[in-house]
């Protein structure tokens, strides 16, 4: 992973923990379907790729 890119790790793990929670919130509170299932493992997936970038984990590319 190359300098510049780490330093977008907040950003890319707050986005990420955002979208999660405004997924779950539309599942159970109000008429989610399909799209918010689906967004849940996105928002997951965001904040684990944004922690491996702040790890410096080898492979993972922004």
């Amino acid at each position: 992973m190359t300098t510049p890119a780490r330093k977008w790790w907040r950003g890319a793990v707050a986005l990420g923990v955002i979208f999660v929670l405004i997924n779950i919130y539309e599942l159970v509170f109000a008429d989610g379907g399909w799209p918010q299932i689906v967004g849940v493992p996105i928002g997951i997936t965001l904040v684990a790729v944004g922690i491996a970038g702040k790890r410096g984990w080898q492979g993972v590319r922004l």
